[in-house]
């Protein structure tokens, strides 16, 4: 009788161990270790094909810091030409209007990071990206005059430093009017989706408008 006690309590114990383990490697360590190989293969895929590799963090660690290997990460770029009265006349009274063509472009700077935290599983993760700024706005030939009076090179250098500044507010305030860092912003996260989804990764943005 006793034996039959014996027997009958090892085999509640081992299987109450069994159930243990298994309900610890299905809802713990499984999830944990297919974090952690996803993490592996999105560093692998953005290293080889992304202008940057994200911070990759899963467990509650941080697994890959963030890398870039270009200055700037540009999402979108674009050509604008401006036009804007001199905002003080010139010692002969007049105001001409210049004209000028310039390069924008708009996306992440690269002392910015982009994360990427893993959930459990590996199927999931959650991603921070910086916002979008604008990185480079800069003529692409020497402005002119588009009214009748002196040419660029005959305005002083002191005139021609304003005008510029003025100019280049104007397109600044457009490219924001037409949605230059919007259009960065979508770019960066379908990029960033696209890559990530090959590693079976579905990529989510809580911080997206």
């Amino acid at each position: 009788m006793n034996t039959r006690w014996f027997w009958l309590a090892l085999g509640g114990a081992s299987a109450t161990t069994f159930l243990a383990c298994w309900a610890a490697w299905v809802f713990m360590i499984q999830p944990m270790d297919a974090a952690v190989k996803t993490a592996n293969e999105l560093e692998r895929i953005f290293t080889s094909e992304f202008e940057a590799t994200p911070r990759l963090a899963a467990n509650a660690g941080i697994l890959f810091p963030h890398t870039y290997r270009s200055e700037n990460l540009v999402a979108a770029r674009r050509t604008l030409t401006v036009e804007q009265t001199l905002d003080t006349p010139l010692p002969d009274g007049t105001q001409p209007t210049l004209r000028a063509e310039f390069l924008a472009e708009a996306g992440i700077a690269g002392r910015d990071s982009i994360e990427l935290n893993i959930r459990p599983g590996g199927r999931e993760a959650d991603a921070k990206l910086p916002k979008s700024k604008i990185l480079v706005l800069e003529t692409t030939s020497p402005p002119e005059v588009a009214t009748p009076g002196p040419a660029w090179d005959d305005l002083s250098e002191s005139v021609r430093a304003r005008a510029l500044r003025q100019l280049r507010l104007a397109a600044r305030q457009q490219l924001l009017a037409d949605g230059l860092l919007a259009e960065a912003d979508r770019e960066l996260r379908s990029r960033i989706s696209a890559l990530a989804a090959r590693a079976g990764c579905r990529v989510a943005f809580p911080d997206a408008p």
